[in-house]
């Protein structure tokens, strides 16, 4: 396989799919092991492994991917979670918590956080079993397509999902598929499939509205914009405040009939939790963006959140949470 010139086979990126997981699939593809095929192409000082390569791909491997399979450097790129800037987020950083995306914390060509998500019944109906860029997002909790809950870990080992390891340290005729635990063998399509659960019509409506927006261009997002995304982030981040002392969140999961998550020891991100308590978050976030002002009002009658928390760290805050917030500055306003 000649350096700097187009790979025998170079197959293209299938909806939605991520870089890491189309690499996985040109290695794959022209019968050569992972490891071998990006040290051909970088050589042992420049592994792409060792970093998280869906959220902030270097030039140069944005470049050698472009010049090895014909795809413009701008098609390769979108393959990776930029795709998702201006919508979920500003800008780009390189390091930092990246607004919606989650975290892999790399340690060598490991991870040590729960950031690759994966749902069962797409990997099993797949004619090629392929990992989603939607799969990286923190709202996506469940597939609307298959209304079952994501994985955020190996359901039988609990470790972190890492699809690309599936040749490490094996010959490439013992190499694992995507779609198997490197760590202990467990075929993630066999995983049970769980119904996700949502507390009414209205909250399952407007997630499925939500989750459906970031698949179509932003002009036809609707009211699924940057500002919507924003708040709801900061909803969320409100919730699961050890400021609030999780009084809003047992005001609002009374309020729709759903259980609680106890506070976190430390400080953690929104992104940085475990699947099931971001759903519940997210359920109570979403209840109240349903019908923003009067909900969060009740909320700040009983108390179960202070004015200053819900604008605390809330930089750029769009005009029309302002204004909301705003309302609730002056206790003589409102009856007690």
């Amino acid at each position: 396989m000649a350096h700097g010139a187009a790979w025998p086979a170079h197959p293209k990126p299938l909806p939605d799919e991520l870089l890491s997981s189309w690499i996985v699939r040109l290695a794959e593809a022209n019968g050569i092991k992972l490891q071998t095929l990006t040290h051909l192409m970088f050589g042992s000082g420049m592994s792409p492994w060792n970093r998280d390569i869906d959220r902030s791909a270097p030039p140069w491997l944005i470049k050698a991917i472009s010049q090895h399979t014909g795809i413009n450097q701008w098609e390769v790129l979108h393959t990776t979670l930029v795709a998702y800037r201006a919508r979920l987020y500003r800008k780009r950083q390189a390091v930092g918590q990246l607004r919606w995306i989650l975290p892999l914390r790399n340690y060598g060509t490991r991870h040590r956080a729960f950031g690759q998500q994966f749902c069962p019944a797409c990997l099993a109906y797949d004619p090629v079993p392929y990992f989603r860029k939607q799969w990286r997002l923190a709202m996506f909790t469940y597939c609307p397509e298959h209304r079952i809950e994501l994985y955020d870990a190996c359901p039988n080992c609990g470790r972190p999902v890492m699809h690309y390891r599936g040749d490490f340290g094996r010959e490439l005729r013992d190499a694992l598929p995507m779609y198997v635990c490197p760590s202990c063998g467990a075929d993630f399509r066999e995983a049970a499939r769980r119904e996700a659960v949502f507390p009414s019509g209205e909250v399952r409506e407007i997630f499925d509205d939500m989750l459906g927006s970031l698949g179509r261009p932003a002009a036809e997002a609707g009211r699924f914009g940057l500002g919507f995304f924003a708040v709801l982030h900061q909803l969320c981040r409100v919730i699961g405040s050890r400021q609030n002392q999780g009084k809003l969140q047992r005001y609002l999961a009374e309020q729709i009939g759903i259980p609680t998550v106890p506070l976190p020891v430390r400080r953690l991100t929104f992104e940085q939790h475990r699947r099931d308590e971001r759903h519940l978050w997210l359920l109570c976030a979403l209840w109240l963006m349903v019908d923003l002002e009067p909900r969060l009002r009740g909320a700040w009658l009983a108390k179960a959140v202070r004015y200053n928390l819900m604008v605390k760290d809330f930089e750029r805050a769009p005009r029309w949470y302002r204004e909301v917030v705003a309302g609730f500055s002056d206790w003589r306003k409102w009856p007690h």
